[in-house]
């Protein structure tokens, strides 16, 4: 899977940061906030971890627990803060922008942490919900890659660059011959020909 997607996930916390009324923790939110823009992801890990711990349904602090962990590559504790940001958002505390990108992360740590059943069940959940979205279908297609089923990568990565208008705002679609989870199939005839398809050379 390609790990991407950190700079709007980053704006999107951001934004939700600002948009939230000051609380008694708003200064470690905020100290939070600045140790995650400076690069410093293990003192924003311990921060908002102490913020989680002193309330577990800070949508905000579970986000940013879950992509400070990311980003350490410490993919597999990222897991619960983003499924714990999924329940606490319900659906209707993240915008459209936001909700994609926390479903992408997770998706992302159970891919790389092998977790492919819950990958599946996510996917399957998201694509339901949003079927024009691209990255579900790519996703899935690595998910498929992972199991070595070709026409479910083939079918799937057709489909995600089928929707690639729907990219989300500042991002592109990954190229799939440069992703990890295709480098199997970078020489196979079937594969070579849809890159083709899709406007690669």
């Amino acid at each position: 899977m390609k790990v991407g997607m950190l700079g709007p996930l980053a704006l999107c916390i951001f934004s939700l940061a600002a948009a939230q009324a000051p609380s008694p923790a708003s200064s470690t939110a905020e100290r939070v906030t600045q140790e995650y823009r400076a690069g410093d992801f293990a003192a924003a890990e311990r921060d908002s971890l102490d913020l989680v711990q002193k309330d577990p349904s800070n949508l905000l602090a579970q986000i940013y627990l879950g992509q400070s962990r990311f980003m350490q590559k410490k993919y597999a504790e990222a897991i619960g803060p983003f499924e714990q940001a999924r329940a606490l958002d319900g659906g209707t505390k993240l915008n459209f922008v936001q909700r994609h990108i926390v479903t992408d992360q997770l998706v992302m740590a159970y891919g790389i942490s092998g977790k492919l059943k819950q990958v599946h069940a996510l996917l399957d959940e998201a694509i339901q919900q949003d079927p024009d979205y691209p990255l579900n279908y790519y996703n899935l297609a690595c998910a498929f890659a992972g199991e070595n089923d070709k026409a479910r990568v083939l079918a799937n990565l057709k489909l995600a660059f089928d929707h690639k208008d729907r990219v989300l705002p500042g991002e592109q679609m990954p190229d799939p011959r440069s992703d990890d989870s295709f480098q199997r199939y970078v020489h196979d005839p079937d594969f070579v020909k849809l890159m083709r398809q899709l406007g690669y050379r």
